[in-house]
């Protein structure tokens, strides 16, 4: 028989402590649903995590979910769940935000950083503490090493990098005699 070439999906392990009451009734759920252990605790995680939303403010904001954070590229999920204050960002998951918010056109398609662009961070995502130290550290000395850097990554990636720094477009010139109203100016009162 043929060898399948589909790898599974990457899991990860959890050591849990429970008194032997827990563990009793962790079994019991699983044998009475014919499930094995891991489903049981997945599907209770999963439960739990959907029962739990985070409100917002504005009258017609929907509440955030676990679904709307959830991504399968690590980084997006992490700069998602950085931007949430209810979620406790430590330290270091601001300064990768804050990071990444400054270093727009390699995260995101807009400086209103709504978009993700998921190659790039996909790419540059398991250096990110690399490239902010380099940008904490040498922003004296050069202030863009860090874009130049992660220009480099994406290069070497096969992907075409943003310009770096970003080019700032001068503002239209406006003609003698050629002035936009605004609307208000035109009301009496």
């Amino acid at each position: 028989m043929a060898k399948s070439n589909v790898r599974a999906g990457k899991t990860e392990m959890l050591t849990i402590r429970l008194d032997p009451k827990t563990r009793f009734l962790l079994d019991y759920v699983a044998r009475l649903n014919g499930q094995t252990i891991t489903t049981v605790v997945e599907r209770a995680i999963r439960t739990a995590a959907t029962n739990n939303s985070i409100p917002q403010q504005g009258q017609y904001d929907p509440d955030i979910t676990w679904e709307d954070l959830w991504d399968v590229s690590e980084g997006v999920r992490k700069l998602k769940m950085a931007a949430i204050p209810e979620l406790y960002p430590t330290y270091e998951e601001e300064q990768r935000l804050t990071f990444a918010r400054e270093h727009w056109p390699f995260f995101y398609s807009s400086q209103k950083a709504e978009k993700f662009i998921t190659p790039y961070v996909d790419v540059l995502w398991p250096r990110i503490d690399e490239f902010v130290q380099m940008h904490e550290e040498g922003r004296v000395r050069d202030y863009f090493a860090a874009g130049a850097a992660m220009q480099q990554a994406l290069k070497e990636a096969n992907l075409r990098a943003p310009n770096w720094p970003i080019e700032e477009k001068p503002e239209p010139k406006r003609e003698p005699g050629n002035f936009s109203r605004d609307l208000d100016d035109d009301i009496p009162f």
